[in-house]
């Protein structure tokens, strides 16, 4: 196989941009597997530490309530303290919140249970993960320039898109064969390289000076205490009742800081996000596309493996087996999209990714109601048509929203992108999860016939419930696909047809550490 050498030029004063980019891309890689990977370990650790189903939900939502609510402020901290010593900190409580997690069976704080040390270690985590995620495109966006800074981008898009894929199935391995203990405990390594990449690669921080040296405590807390309200509501709608008083308040009160937030830094001398970046059509579209694609995209993945499991009977490790034909389209997908923004621009690409994933999720109705574990292959052609899709669109998205914003402020504008994008995906679980609620409280009622019948049988309830939650996927997916076609319409209109910025001439004498060559397969 051919491949291309790439290489890559460091801007001052980062001095080996070969290990810069190690530790951009396997801390982005350990902050989004844990997104993931415990959906799997969910019934071995709920047995272990004699969780009830509120409890296990927690152990997922405690770490995206922490990083939807921190990061906006992770990345500010790093703009004004700089990138280096706080992405190491945060890598730093990743792990601890990772060995606190991996202890929770033989360990607890201050008395209280094994489940509730689960669940303090993922919060501890997801504040690791607020200052990791945002920082990983800040580094290797302000660490390269031109054609390797688009390089650099589209790799960090497919190691995204490879962590949240290979999630189901690294964690079914590592519970069958392991224990449930080393899915957390298998950062502890990884994180040990991304510290010395970052210590040895990266060279003094650069600091904010555009904004001020402080920070902008009341928007601070505002939009803090608003992400905090929404998520809440968001999490728990299914649960309370979205017609509830807590759901009914929670939401009021987080808008209501939320105009707050607005307000306070429409006046504020030092924001912790410039508004006026909104007033650029290519900001606005791109943070819309972004939110359009965790409501659509990710939330789809998520009941995609739900079905997988429960409508097709198929292991952990099998399904993520069948998620592996997606995985391989998004690392295509990933230089391919820099190659159509070199020719087309920025605005075709996106126009072109959200149309295909607008196709590719409508064909996810094709699920067999009465299929067996052979039925995956249906969706086969809408999961490499989607997988394609967001490798080209995650990266152009992430590169134009911190495009907007200047060089000493590109943690925020990144932290900005990929909040929306948390939010989104919390409003297209929720959705999706009415959506399959629905659908199982009708096969509740059809098993009730049954009864009535004298015909309710074993074999009857596995139907039906196999049927609710295809439906589920159906229903879903009909939804997802309203919503990125929503965005086709908002870049279409939103984001300019931006040229790609022209290379800078490498200095005639630069020194043979401060280039990175790497071989990359053509795709």
């Amino acid at each position: 196989m051919s491949g291309n050498t790439m290489h890559l030029r460091a801007v001052p004063p980062r001095n080996k941009p070969g290990l810069t980019l190690l530790a951009a891309l396997l801390g982005l890689f350990i902050a989004l597997l844990d997104v993931t990977v415990v959906t799997v370990a969910m019934p071995t650790i709920g047995e272990d530490l004699d969780a009830t189903f509120d409890d296990l939900e927690w152990v997922a939502n405690a770490y995206m309530l922490a990083l939807a609510v921190l990061i906006v402020t992770a990345g500010r901290l790093g703009d004004l303290y700089g990138q280096r010593v706080i992405y190491i900190i945060g890598v730093i409580v990743f792990l601890a919140g990772s060995v606190l997690c991996a202890a929770a069976g033989d360990v607890t704080l201050f008395g209280a249970d094994h489940i509730t040390t689960m669940h303090v270690g993922r919060v501890i985590q997801g504040v690791g993960g607020a200052v990791v995620l945002p920082l990983t495109l800040a580094i290797v966006y302000s660490s390269f320039e031109g054609k390797a800074r688009a390089k650099g981008i589209m790799m960090w898009g497919a190691v995204g898109g490879l962590a949240t894929a290979l999630g189901p199935l690294i964690g079914g391995l590592l519970v069958d064969h392991a224990g449930w203990e080393w899915i957390f405990l298998i950062n502890v390594p990884i994180g040990a390289v991304v510290i010395f990449a970052a210590i040895t690669g990266m060279g003094a921080d650069q600091r904010a000076t555009s904004t001020g040296n402080s920070i902008d405590l009341p928007g601070l807390v505002t939009l803090s205490a608003s992400l905090l309200c929404i998520n809440l509501a968001l999490i728990n709608g299914n649960s309370w009742g979205w017609t509830s008083v807590k759901v009914l308040g929670l939401l009021a009160v987080g808008l209501l800081l939320l105009g707050g937030f607005l307000a306070v830094e429409s006046r504020s001398s030092a924001p912790i996000i410039d508004l006026g970046w909104f007033r650029r059509p290519s900001f606005g579209g791109s943070i819309t596309t972004s939110f359009l694609l965790g409501a659509g995209m990710f939330s789809v993945i998520f009941y995609l493996s739900i079905y997988l499991q429960e409508g097709l009977d198929l292991s952990a490790q099998a399904t993520g087996v069948r998620l592996l034909p997606m995985t391989l389209m998004l690392m295509i997908g990933a230089p391919l999209g820099g190659r159509i923004v070199a020719k087309a621009g920025v605005r075709k690409a996106l126009l072109l990714s959200m149309t295909l994933m607008t196709v590719g999720i409508a064909l996810y109705t094709l699920a067999d109601p009465k299929g067996d574990a052979g039925s995956w292959t249906l969706l086969l052609p809408g999961m490499l048509i989607t997988g394609l899709a967001m490798g080209i669109a995650m990266p152009v998205a992430s590169e134009l929203t911190i495009s907007a914003a200047p060089q000493d402020q590109v943690g925020v504008a990144a932290s900005a992108g990929t909040m929306v994008r948390q939010v989104g995906n919390a409003v297209g679980i929720a959705i999706m999860g009415a959506l399959m609620s629905n659908r199982t409280e009708a096969a509740a009622d059809d098993m009730m016939a049954l009864q009535r019948k004298g015909e309710a049988t074993a074999e009857a309830a596995e139907a039906l419930h196999q049927r609710a939650v295809t439906e589920g996927l159906e229903y879903g997916a009909w939804y997802a696909t309203a919503i990125t076609a929503v965005s086709v319409v908002a870049i279409f209109f939103l984001v300019r047809d931006l040229k790609p910025a022209k290379t800078p001439q490498a200095p005639p004498n630069h020194r043979p550490d401060d280039t990175m060559r790497l071989t990359l397969p053509n795709a």
